[in-house]
């Protein structure tokens, strides 16, 4: 769903939290829909729209 951030889906839970993601989130530049969220040099995590 396309609407500016509007609303989100939560993709951890309160047994599997993966540091604080801060200011390291980001869009896809060349996938709509895609977002990456880094967690402070633990992983890289990536979410594709479905």
């Amino acid at each position: 769903m396309a609407d500016a951030g509007a609303s989100w889906t939560r993709i951890n839970d309160n047994a599997h939290q993966w540091g604080w993601t801060g200011a390291t989130i980001t869009g896809g530049p060349r996938v709509h829909g895609r977002v990456y969220g880094g967690t402070n040099g633990r992983v890289i995590l990536r979410g594709d729209a479905s």
